[in-house]
């Protein structure tokens, strides 16, 4: 059955809906919820050789396979694309849900990007982008060393969301020390030394910022994952999921081991696949007792393909290496992505283009903000604040999906502040604002009174059913302010705290590869 869909293409599981998420005020401000684990990264010492903390099995629920998706040696796909189907990612807004939507942005195609363009097929690397997914990209790695509780469904690292996470565990904090986790994120960067890509792990970014995030330590028990040394989402073959969460199983062995397993699993995320050898971080059943710190392969090399599976992501391995899919160039695969590393000197932009600043609403209305963010790089990412009048956040939304909307009801009469802010990868911030007025009377004390009951509970519960539990409020990220960098590279420049709802609506039809040593 390894070719029942060959010749066919399936959308990217990891493509940004382009659905704006629904904020509704009806029952006062948004609630926030932290993702912080409260641990710090200097009290790492303190875990060393600490029991695992997994739950009892009978306390954790371990959901199976979503319809249409199969378990084919050491990874879970698509049936289709186990079957011989290619995957491929809507790069248009309007490509995801109709014309009437806005955002394409034009960028580098199979011609720029392809050592092989006449072997590339149609709809790789079309040269279509959603806004923040742009090539040339820089990116971000979090490296979680202080574990955290996860959401099971979805993949959002910036609500500690994961289709391999465990519903009712939480995830061990890391074991091996401070030092060993500081020399292990410092290899893990030297693997990422050709790409405009940093590795923190002191300070998680900020929610508005798409980052990849490693959990470091634990164990395959604490996920869904079955006995494997690392697992990660698969089958984003043009690097789609700007969110992934992946996990290395690591904590008693060498640096050079942990940080090989980290590399591999973050490369799955990027859209890489296993290959053979014993040279390379993405080599598959290399010998972790070698003490070899790997990189990425510079030559292209034959994908390990599980016995009764086709080949994996042969569009973009067409491009790079023009054989016949079944051979990946691990760095020319992440250089069509991602810059080359050097100074970001042009902060991003963004800017409100609905409402008008000013512009009056009944209580009744469903308001609409759109929103034109932009920046020379891609791999940004923005969000809203609303602030009543007297300065207090109502919400602070990030556009998880890409939409440059932001729909919300519910609000008091009274005038508001709509804060749009805009954040690369050097920590850079554009911020645009504007005023909008609910009409209504205010009472004797001064506070905004309406008559007005549309909003209400029938809202409220339509929000409720709309977030659920999908959808991850923001955090309380401390502001920072200083722009001063840290040792590991992030200087984080926050703004408040972040107190949204964010609607993540990605289905959790997610593929996943676990390492598997000899």
């Amino acid at each position: 059955m390894a070719d029942a869909h060959a010749g066919e293409v399936v959308p990217n599981p990891y493509a940004p809906t382009g659905v704006a998420p629904l904020i509704d005020f009806s029952n006062g401000p948004i609630p926030s919820r932290s993702v912080d684990s409260g641990v710090r990264f200097e009290d790492l010492d303190a875990y060393m050789n600490l029991p695992e903390t997994t739950l009892p099995e009978d306390q954790v629920l371990r959901p199976g396979l979503p319809e249409g998706w199969v378990q084919v040696g050491d990874m879970v796909i698509p049936r289709a694309v186990a079957e011989g189907a290619d995957v491929r990612t809507p790069r248009s807004l309007d490509q995801l849900h109709g014309p009437a939507s806005a955002g394409k942005v034009m960028g580098p195609s199979a011609a720029d990007l392809c050592a092989f363009p006449e072997a590339t097929p149609d709809g790789i690397y079309s040269g279509e982008f959603n806004r923040g997914s742009e090539y040339p990209r820089r990116g971000t790695i979090y490296m979680n060393y202080t574990g955290g509780k996860l959401i099971n469904g979805g993949e959002n690292s910036a609500e500690n969301m994961s289709s391999l996470a465990l519903t009712g565990s939480t995830y061990p904090v890391y074991g091996g020390g401070e030092a060993k986790a500081v020399a292990v994120a410092q290899a893990v960067q030297t693997d990422f030394a050709e790409l405009a890509v940093r590795v923190v792990y002191l300070k998680r970014p900020p929610k508005r910022l798409p980052y990849v995030m490693i959990m470091m330590g634990g164990s395959y028990k604490d996920t869904t994952s079955g006995p494997a040394g690392g697992v990660a989402p698969g089958a984003d073959c043009e690097d789609s999921g700007l969110r992934n969460v992946c996990y290395a199983f690591v904590k008693g062995s060498a640096a050079t081991d942990q940080s090989n397993v980290a590399s591999q699993e973050i490369g799955h995320t990027m859209g890489l696949g296993h290959t053979y050898g014993k040279d390379r971080v993405m080599a598959y059943g290399y010998d972790t007792n070698s003490n070899i710190d790997m990189g990425f392969g510079d030559v292209c090399s034959p994908v390990y393909i599980s016995m009764g599976q086709a080949g994996y992501c042969a569009g973009v391995n067409k491009c790079h290496c023009a054989s016949d899919g079944t051979q990946q160039h691990d760095l020319r695969t992440l250089k069509a992505i991602y810059a080359p590393p050097g100074p970001d000197m042009v902060p991003p932009t963004i800017s409100i283009t609905s409402p008008a600043d000013g512009a009056s609403f009944l209580p009744s209305d469903l308001i609409t903000v759109e929103v034109d963010p932009s920046d020379d790089y891609g791999g940004y990412g923005w969000d809203i604040t609303v602030t009543d009048s007297n300065d207090t956040v109502l919400a602070e939304i990030v556009d998880y999906q890409i939409a440059q909307q932001f729909n919300f009801k519910g609000l008091a009469p009274g005038v508001y502040t709509i804060t749009a802010r805009v954040q690369d990868h050097s920590d850079q911030i554009g911020e645009h604002a504007i005023k909008i007025t609910i009409e209504g009377e205010e009472n004797e004390t001064g506070a905004p009174t309406t008559s007005d009951s549309e909003a209400g509970s029938e809202a409220g519960s339509e929000a409720g059913s709309e977030a659920g539990s999908d959808s991850g409020s923001s955090g309380s990220d401390s502001a920072d302010t200083s722009g001063e960098a840290t040792d590991d590279g992030c200087s984080c420049r926050q703004g408040p705290p972040d107190a949204a709802l964010a609607l993540w609506a990605v289905p959790a039809l997610l593929g996943l590869r676990r390492r598997k040593h000899p």
